[in-house]
């Protein structure tokens, strides 16, 4: 029976996309892999998409999907929002970069700095894995210490010091040993841990870095009183806070330090902050970030790059978040409190124990029949199920991310999200055989 409703899904993916299998074996003489991003490889090839249009993308047999990956959360608006598609354009004609810095980032910079509470100045980089890299070496170069403490399943990033983790599928072949030596690791919401270890290490401990919940490790939630007991402990023990909100920081206009109420010394936004370009921005208390200017110290501390501060993305940065106040926010995330809703009704009319983690616009599905609040319990969810129902998904016109995360865009409206429930409880029903044959704990 299981090889059967494999077979099927696979064969009907072959069958529907076959312009992009004949894609990934051209690209394939050219990019190892045929993708340059490992999470876009799946088997049996990966889907290649032609172009978008607001909340959908299409491929190159000309199929409309609707698209709940949105460059993994990096869009927030679909694809082609006519205000950024203005402004990239007008910043492109303007000369799109110059070696000064510029009314672009002043807009930008001001807006972030307006909105997000940690944030008094700000710096520019280009990509979140800069960004939580540049916050750290702040914590350390403030403190003179070395140590940095992240939560097991906390995604930061690619650079070396924070690529090495006990997350699922992370492989750390070419990162030398001395690059970790320094980074300490403890449980996402076991504040008994975490106040231990930041007690023990005290005098070299830099910073605890830390997502507000955890995002690539399956959107799971803070439990209550944890994002406060990390404040209090890092600030009795003189270590800084550091939120990684680059993938966090659309749930509200302000992030989850606004949302929660708990202010961090140090902050990483990205993603959307970029309007759908490039960008990683990280910032904190005048306090922190005046190592940076040569106007606070003698020896600032160094920090550069060709396409810090890009102008067109500052323009198309501005141009989204302009548009993404406080209604839009409201708006999209009653869009993902419906979808929520859908999901679970599906769940308990499918005779399923299985969860869904749930914030604002971002949901994630899980193969377990209990709730998830560790990453340990994240990577009980069982992945031929996620790998058929991302495979069944796509045939029926939805583009997702295989681990089961869904990103919503303020262009999708309530039918969309009610058909998006109607084709997951649809590839739920097609599954349902192969769970009761092979995950028969996952059944009421």
């Amino acid at each position: 029976m299981s090889s059967q409703i494999e077979k099927k899904i696979i064969d009907a993916y072959q069958e529907k996309f076959p312009l992009s299998k004949v894609h990934h074996e051209r690209l394939i003489n050219y990019i190892p892999g045929g993708a340059t991003r490992s999470l876009s490889y799946f088997k049996p090839y990966p889907i290649h998409i032609s172009h978008g249009r607001g909340a959908y993308v299409y491929t190159h047999e000309g199929h409309a999907l609707l698209d709940v990956t949105n460059a993994y959360g990096a869009l927030v608006h679909g694809h082609g929002d006519p205000d950024v598609v203005k402004a990239v354009s007008q910043g492109i004609e303007n000369g799109s970069q110059y070696s000064s810095p510029t009314e672009g980032q002043y807009r930008l910079a001001r807006l972030l700095c307006e909105r997000i509470p940690g944030f008094d100045k700000v710096r520019f980089v280009n990509s979140g894995t800069e960004a939580t890299l540049f916050a750290m070496r702040t914590a350390r170069a403030v403190t003179g210490r070395d140590k940095i403490l992240k939560m097991t399943g906390g995604f930061h990033g690619t650079h070396d010091s924070v690529a090495a983790s006990t997350k699922k599928n992370v492989i750390t072949a070419g990162i030398p040993a001395g690059m970790t030596q320094d980074i300490l690791e403890v449980p996402f919401n076991d504040g008994d841990a975490l106040e231990r270890v930041v007690r023990e290490n005290a005098d070299t401990l830099a910073a605890v870095i830390m997502e507000p919940f955890l995002g690539a490790g399956g959107v799971v939630l803070p439990a209550p009183g944890f994002l406060e007991r990390a404040r209090q402990v890092t600030s009795d023990h003189n270590v800084l806070l550091i939120f990684d909100e680059i993938f966090s920081y659309r749930v509200d206009t302000g992030g989850c330090q606004r949302l929660f109420g708990v202010v961090p010394d140090l902050t990483c936004v990205g993603k959307v902050v970029g309007g759908g370009l490039p960008i990683g921005v990280f910032g904190g208390k005048d306090a922190y970030m005046n190592i940076f200017c040569h106007e606070h110290t003698k020896m600032p501390l160094y920090h550069s790059g060709t396409f810090n501060g890009y102008e067109t993305v500052m323009q198309a940065g501005f141009a989204a978040l302009s548009k993404f106040d406080d209604t839009a926010v409201a708006a999209i995330n009653m869009l993902g409190d419906r979808f929520q809703a859908g999901l679970l009704k599906s769940f308990r009319s499918n005779g399923l124990n299985i969860q869904s983690n749930q914030i604002g616009s971002l949901l994630n599905l899980h193969f377990v029949n209990h709730k998830t609040t560790t990453a340990a319990h994240v990577q009980e969810s069982v992945e031929e199920l996620h790998s058929l129902m991302h495979l069944s998904l796509l045939n029926k016109g939805v583009f997702t991310i295989p681990r089961g995360l869904f990103i919503l865009s303020t262009v999708m409206s309530e039918s969309e999200i009610d058909g998006l429930v109607d084709k997951i409880d649809d590839t739920l029903k097609e599954l349902l055989p192969l769970i009761e044959e092979k995950y028969n704990h996952l059944l009421l």
